[in-house]
């Protein structure tokens, strides 16, 4: 296996990815913020996506035969970074992306969960950068593009449990849905799945989460309850009717040991 790179591997996401791959790879990651706590290690590269020189000279630099995608920012420079990168990796012809999304793909209808197979349809300002982003990679790229979207993540000391602790503080707000369906994924089962992508080479769209879903109000409530927190500060939000923003798949190449439960996910943060 030749490198890899995890754009955005000081996030949460990417830091859990980069941590999985490096257990049989040479892996390279990104950082924009927090320079001081990564300038002196040697695999961690500063990156400004509003460089338009930046993926061609991180592609250089480090040769990668994948590339991560898990990267935050300003939706129009993330659009540009993105279409730059796709052009500079066609000098590259064996190396291929895996670009991480989201459910908001989907939030144009929310009256149902949705699969791979399932044309995207935003109305949210982050959905469309999403969709647009996937449609110009996969365009660009074809099958050197993997999509793999993701539903609501979690994590042991993940900011959503922060959030809930200084809820339960008086130190904030929690915003809850009280007619919203989701799934969720923990940032290792993410990872897990990258991981399968690389080693198995694996192609197409991926939708991780759990196999079930829950309404977000009552997952908050059993998050809670498991970490001992009492009143928690919420902002409650009553949607009119019930909505779905989940994520399914009709894949049969998942591991069973990436495949979780709404339950087992509560057991793993907690």
């Amino acid at each position: 296996m030749g490198n890899i790179l995890v754009l955005g591997a000081s996030g949460f996401v990417g830091a859990a990815i980069k941590k999985r791959l490096e257990r049989e790879n040479t892996v390279y990651g990104t950082y924009f913020h927090s320079k001081a706590a990564y300038e002196t290690e040697t695999r961690m590269e500063f990156l400004d996506v509003r460089d338009p020189l930046a993926p061609a000279i991180l592609l250089q630099k480090t040769e990668p035969e994948w590339i991560i995608s898990s990267l935050r920012g300003e939706f129009a420079d993330q659009l540009a970074f993105h279409r730059q990168l796709a052009k500079e990796m066609k000098k590259l012809p064996n190396s291929r992306l895996c670009y991480i999304s989201t459910a908001n793909v989907f939030d144009k209808d929310g009256e149902r969960p949705h699969y791979e197979e399932d044309a995207p349809g935003a109305e949210s300002e982050y959905g469309r950068f999403k969709v647009e982003c996937e449609s110009m990679l996969m365009q660009e790229l074809g099958e050197r593009c993997m999509i793999l979207r993701l539903p609501m993540v979690w994590g042991r000391d993940c900011p959503r449990i922060r959030s809930l602790y200084a809820g339960a503080a008086g130190e904030g707000q929690v915003q809850v849905w009280t007619k919203l369906y989701i799934n969720i994924a923990t940032d290792e089962q993410i990872a897990g799945y990258v991981s399968h992508i690389v080693n198995t080479g694996a192609a197409g769209i991926f939708h991780v989460g759990t196999d079930d879903c829950i309404i977000h109000h009552e997952l908050v409530r059993r998050i809670g309850e498991r970490l001992h927190l009492q009143n928690i500060s919420a902002a409650m939000e009553d949607e009119e009717k019930e909505e779905y923003m989940v994520l399914f798949s009709h894949r049969e190449d998942i591991p069973d040991e990436l495949k979780l439960t709404v339950e087992q996910v509560i057991e793993i943060i907690c």
